[in-house]
């Protein structure tokens, strides 16, 4: 009898450490992954599909020459970004168009939306910054997070463009994970509290194939790894205790976006399958009025802007929506004395 609940009391234990280990893998996938570099992208063929490019590998090749590097540190962490700086043609301009890419992207992938910014008139008004955030690119490792590191590095991208060239007024390009950051940094008030020190104001926000519910998509990854629910919810439940300091159930576009006055533009494909557009209808009915929705059938994540049928129409509403000139930012409105919006999540 002892003998057998020995063996058992080992095979428990087995058991205890190997889902231990598979929770800490799991969130360790969650944090962080391989960081994609800008060599990549022209060397894999998968990548140089996605990437969309044509072999295009600088803002020169899109017709702005007059691009430079410039590095800076994210805060509070330090560690090292770069990106790169368009100027605008009006060299007085203090406005800018910041495209912050996704999980995990770099830089080069947005460069292909540049003749957009061209074809709304904002290359005379605007300057352009495509930054690398953290662990993309030529930036230094780190975790992501889900996007909260993102977050942190666009604030830290904004100030910089504030420091170095009296940036603003900013408008926000932005792509799935980076999409989801930006809703961050608008609804975090430790971030919006470093902005106006800075000067700097996001007067509206492109969202493309926005990562609108980080719980659910997460979730969502884990049944495609075929992941047992135990599992999963072990994984989820740790990340979410010991990386979003409880704040991840509200990391969604609802909560986030629903104190945000500034115009903002969400363009979802009807066929996306990496955020599938459930989830953005899911979190829709809670948007405020500001916030306006547009999606294009048959489209996939963050390749709308190539896709042969909509394609026009994408850019006939993203350009329109550009050229319109916002009000001066409004501030965003403080979190509601009672609902379920949490305390800003600790700094990273």
């Amino acid at each position: 009898m002892r003998r057998a609940l020995r063996v058992l009391a080992a095979f428990a234990l087995v058991a205890a450490l190997a889902y231990g280990a598979a929770v800490a893998y799991f969130v360790g996938q969650i944090r962080t992954y391989p960081v994609l570099t800008h060599e990549a992208a022209f060397a894999e063929p998968a990548l140089i599909a996605e990437f969309g490019l044509g072999g295009r590998r600088t803002p020169a090749a899109f017709g702005f020459p007059a691009y430079r590097e410039e590095p800076y540190r994210s805060a509070p962490s330090g560690l090292r970004l770069g990106g790169w700086y368009v100027p605008a043609r009006d060299t007085a301009s203090r406005r800018a168009v910041v495209f912050v890419h996704g999980r995990p992207d770099n830089r080069l992938k947005a460069l292909k939306y540049l003749p957009l910014v061209r074809a709304a008139g904002l290359d005379s008004t605007h300057a352009a910054f495509f930054p690398d955030l953290r662990n993309s690119g030529t930036s230094a490792p780190g975790n992501v997070d889900m996007g909260l590191g993102f977050a942190d590095d666009l604030a830290s991208t904004l100030e910089h463009l504030a420091r170095r060239h009296g940036t603003r007024r900013v408008t926000v390009y932005a792509f799935s994970m980076g999409a989801l950051a930006t809703a961050m940094m608008l609804h975090r008030p430790d971030l919006r509290a470093r902005l106006a020190r800075a000067g700097v104001a996001v007067e509206r926000v492109v969202m493309d194939s926005p990562l609108a519910d980080a719980p659910g998509v997460l979730r969502l990854n884990a049944a495609q790894q075929g992941l047992p629910g135990a599992l999963t919810g072990g994984a989820v439940a740790a990340f979410d205790r010991t990386a979003a300091g409880g704040y991840l159930d509200s990391m969604r576009l609802g909560v986030l976006l629903r104190a945000v006055r500034v115009p903002v533009l969400i363009v979802q494909g009807g066929a996306d399958t990496a955020t599938p557009l459930r989830y953005l209808r899911a979190e829709q009915p809670r948007f405020p009025p500001n916030v306006r929705v547009e999606v294009f059938a048959g489209a996939d994540h963050v390749k709308i802007v190539n896709h042969p049928r909509v394609a026009g129409a994408y850019a006939r509403v993203v350009t329109d929506f550009l050229r319109r000139r916002p009000a001066a930012p409004a501030p965003a409105q403080p979190p509601p004395a009672r609902g379920v919006l949490p305390a800003a999540p600790p700094s990273r």
